[in-house]
């Protein structure tokens, strides 16, 4: 049985919307049409059931498939993805500040989010030149590990890092994240490939909200 989510009056979700939800998960981060196996493999269910999850997503015309068979995304989601930078009041005048600073600093500029147990890239800026950017629109990696996890994990309420903590979330330490609050800002250097510096600032504060 279903756990009733905190919130809701004590309705339990429906575990059928659940998984074909999870299965999105899995949709999402492919990068080329799929088989129904191997989104099966990655979703951890049966043959059977996933194929059935996805002609009903074909049906619903979030789904496509081609001559052999394989699945892909249409456009219907980004109208949900669209909603939901509106809800995050992310809109064409943020877009265009975050191009107006990326031309100022001649750097590439990001907005990121909060979203469930990761950060979630929201929005970006790119200057005239042509410069190395390592996240992209949609990105999502985890909130410890990353300055903008460090700026966002900073300024939870303590209610909220108990929260995270119970749920086994990764964060920041204590130390790191008063560090933050103090200087305004966090630092990171990628030298993954060339040393890149990243830093990341809070910005649309407001109690226990930062982006």
């Amino acid at each position: 049985m279903a756990e009733s989510v905190p919130g809701t009056g004590g309705t339990a979700p429906l575990t059928s919307n659940l998984k074909m939800l999870r299965l999105l998960e899995e949709i999402a981060k492919t990068s080329a049409p799929f088989g129904v196996s191997e989104i099966a493999r990655r979703a951890g269910g049966s043959r059977s059931m996933v194929h059935r999850q996805l002609v009903t997503l074909v049906a619903a015309g979030w789904l496509q498939t081609d001559s052999q068979g394989a699945y892909s995304l249409t456009f219907s989601p980004v109208r949900v993805a669209q909603a939901a930078l509106r809800h995050a009041s992310v809109d064409q005048r943020i877009a265009e500040e975050l191009t107006r600073l990326a031309g100022e600093l001649g750097e590439g500029t990001s907005l990121g989010t909060l979203d469930g147990d990761s950060v979630t890239i929201v929005g970006r800026g790119l200057p005239p030149r042509n410069v190395h950017v390592s996240l992209e629109h949609g990105q999502r990696f985890g909130i410890a590990g990353s300055a903008l996890g460090s700026v966002l994990a900073s300024y939870l309420p303590d209610d909220e890092v108990e929260r995270f903590r119970r749920a086994n979330v990764e964060l920041p330490s204590a130390a790191e994240r008063a560090r933050v609050r103090s200087a305004g800002y966090a630092v990171l250097v990628d030298d993954e490939f060339d040393p890149i510096e990243i830093v990341a600032v809070p910005v649309g504060r407001a109690p226990g909200r930062v982006r």
